[in-house]
């Protein structure tokens, strides 16, 4: 569609996060709509890119120290999703 110039919802190469509580830790859980994206994140308000942690499908425990979740998504080396951050 980018080739073809038409217009449409790039949100689906988006992570999608899902947060829980479990005692005084929160952790994170990371999904994808679509096959074939790399998520790289941090937990040190600096920005997110290939260099980044990347994600592996397992639940992350969120740092006691950590301010900000940053995450983006790759496709072929390339950054494709929007930059997400939430503030912890």
């Amino acid at each position: 569609m980018d080739e073809a110039q038409i217009n449409y919802a790039r949100s689906l190469y988006d992570p999608i996060i899902k947060v829980s509580k479990e005692g005084n830790s929160s952790k994170i859980e990371l999904q994808t709509e679509i096959n074939g994206l790399d998520l790289y994140y941090t937990f040190d308000n600096t920005y997110p890119d290939k260099f980044s942690a990347r994600y592996n499908g397992k639940i992350l425990d969120v740092p006691k120290n950590a301010t900000y979740f940053k995450v983006i998504s790759y496709r072929n080396g390339k950054p494709i999703g929007q930059r997400i951050s939430i503030k912890l």
